[in-house]
């Protein structure tokens, strides 16, 4: 997320907690004060014009931790869902059992979360019935409620990733046209996220874009990745970028970008997706050398006729 963007769910998330404590605050004060004109004590000893600074710096001061502490309880979970599946994946890449994994964490505040992912990685495995029905059952407009109260846009953002991915592997031009306009705002605020820019690409390759696909691959690092999972991440971004070499008419590198991902597919579906792009490039090389003989043949005859006149 870009840092204004950041800054601002921060400041969100504070300002909720300071309103909390300014409320309990000020009860207090009332409280207080009440208490000290029933047993008629001295204005002197409750003096308002002091308590109220005192009290809302107080109250921002509390807010900010309890802001923190909060969002470190809430991110737990998630961590420890996250580096199980990580390690999980390492042994089984996208098994059936690292799915059904995945998706028993589908409950609470993280269920729209863990939805909209496991809707990308059963595009990845090829299943886009699956990756269809788990994606309806988001809540959008919780999706979206959240998003614009808590600032936090990331399930945003990847829940139109998930349907750009889904329009495109379906062949819906004018549905991944929607889905990336209507998301527009929320994959802006993650410009530089990975996850966000390999989708992109994917887009732009549906765009008939290849440049564009392919200035936006090199963008992409994997850095949220462990190291032992990053290749996988490459592989992945090898494979767009060999679609887009072979309709740029680069099939030597093509089939150079499809034979490292085939080193580390992730799963069936992206195994066979490489091979046909090799198949493709090698067609299509063969193709135009073909073409080219001919044209140097004829253009062979048309120069022996003319020096026969």
């Amino acid at each position: 997320m870009k840092l204004e963007k950041k800054l601002l769910a921060v400041a969100k998330g504070i300002s909720l907690w300071w309103g909390i404590y300014l409320i309990l605050g000020c009860c207090a004060g009332f409280a207080v004060r009440m208490v000290l004109d029933i047993f008629t004590l001295s204005y002197g000893y409750f003096e308002l014009k002091l308590y109220i600074p005192i009290m809302a710096a107080a109250s921002l001061f509390l807010g900010a931790i309890s802001y923190f502490i909060s969002s470190a309880a809430k991110q737990a979970p998630a961590k420890i869902m996250k580096r199980r599946l990580f390690k999980k994946f390492k042994s089984e890449k996208l098994s059936d059992g690292l799915m059904s994994e995945l998706m028993s964490h589908a409950t609470g505040d993280m269920k729209n979360h863990v939805l909209v992912v496991s809707s990308m990685l059963y595009s990845l495995k090829g299943d886009t019935a699956s990756a269809e029905e788990i994606l309806s059952k988001a809540d959008l407009v919780s999706i979206l409620d959240i998003a614009q109260s808590t600032g936090n846009f990331k399930t945003a953002a990847y829940y139109y990733c998930a349907k750009m991915i889904l329009t495109v592997l379906t062949h819906d031009k004018d549905g991944a046209v929607r889905a990336y306009d209507d998301g527009i705002y929320y994959l802006e605020a993650f410009s530089a996220n990975d996850i966000v820019l390999t989708v992109l690409a994917i887009y732009q390759t549906e765009a008939a874009l290849y440049n564009s696909a392919a200035d936006t691959i090199k963008k992409i690092k994997w850095r949220t990745l462990p190291s032992y999972l990053k290749k996988y991440g490459r592989s992945l971004c090898s494979a767009i970028l060999a679609v887009n070499l072979v309709n740029l008419g680069q099939y030597d590198d093509a089939v150079f970008q499809a034979n490292i991902s085939l080193e580390n597919s992730c799963s069936d579906y992206m195994t066979d997706f490489a091979e046909d792009v090799i198949r493709r490039a090698r067609s299509a090389r063969k193709t135009e050398e073909v073409k080219t003989s001919e044209a140097e043949k004829t253009s062979e005859t048309e120069n022996n006729l003319n020096k026969g006149e």
